[in-house]
């Protein structure tokens, strides 16, 4: 007859387990220590239930199921963002392109001014457009470029930067779309011109206060801008 010691437990019996002092943090950290855990206990998951907001108690693995359903609908909803957004700058992207490529047509002052109303008003579904530049040997008093002898229109709004985007006051919108009607409030995105002689700001513009936010991203705007300066460098001289 084989040894065995008197203590000894079979298969069958269960270990009994110490719980005093036992606390959350303990259970909670063994069983991140033994991921495993509920696979070799399978059972024990059907027996655990939950409370629930609605005051009926749900098992452990519906409470599961729910969370992960409401992790996905979260992730479908981040991916419908995701897409939108992309769908939009893949517009953007085909506008601008198609600006850039108008522009480098550009052999005049005139038609200059023509493609800011056509691409711009039109495509971009600006409401204003202005090209303002302070340069000694430039004369101009068009719809969308305008001349200046001092300084540039509202150039506390830069503040520097550049480009920026804000709310304007109906005497800002005067000074930066002078040959446009206004209402009383609406926003711009202001844009620094690298233009070779003086300087020079592009003011794009909306009826809407809330258009052009201060936390809009201008990547887009500020290449456009870049291509306009190159085109009135290669026209001023």
């Amino acid at each position: 007859m084989p040894f065995r010691p008197r203590d000894s437990k079979t298969a069958d019996e269960k270990i009994p387990v110490a719980t005093d002092g036992l606390n959350d943090q303990q259970v909670l950290d063994y069983l991140r220590a033994h991921p495993d855990f509920f696979q070799k206990h399978a059972t024990a998951i059907a027996e655990l239930s939950l409370s629930h907001e609605s005051g009926n108690a749900v098992s452990l693995i519906e409470h599961q199921v729910a969370i992960l359903r409401d992790r996905n609908m979260t992730m479908r909803r981040r991916m419908n963002e995701l897409l939108q957004a992309a769908r939009i700058n893949d517009e953007i992207f085909a506008k601008t392109r198609s600006l850039n490529l108008a522009l480098l047509e550009v052999n005049s002052w005139h038609e200059l001014n023509e493609v800011l109303a056509t691409h711009v008003l039109v495509d971009f579904e600006a409401d204003f457009v202005c090209a303002h530049l302070a340069a000694a040997n430039l004369v101009l008093a068009l719809d969308h470029i305008q001349h200046h002898t001092a300084e540039l229109p509202c150039q506390h709004l830069q503040n520097g930067n550049e480009s920026a985007c804000s709310v304007l006051r109906e005497d800002e919108l005067h000074e930066l779309f002078p040959m446009s009607e206004h209402d009383k409030t609406g926003s711009a995105v202001i844009l620094r011109l690298k233009v070779q002689e003086g300087s020079g700001v592009l003011c794009i513009g909306s009826r809407s206060p809330t258009r052009f936010a201060k936390n809009m991203d201008t990547l887009f705007v500020q290449y456009i801008a870049d291509i306009l300066a190159k085109v009135m460098n290669r026209l001023s001289t």
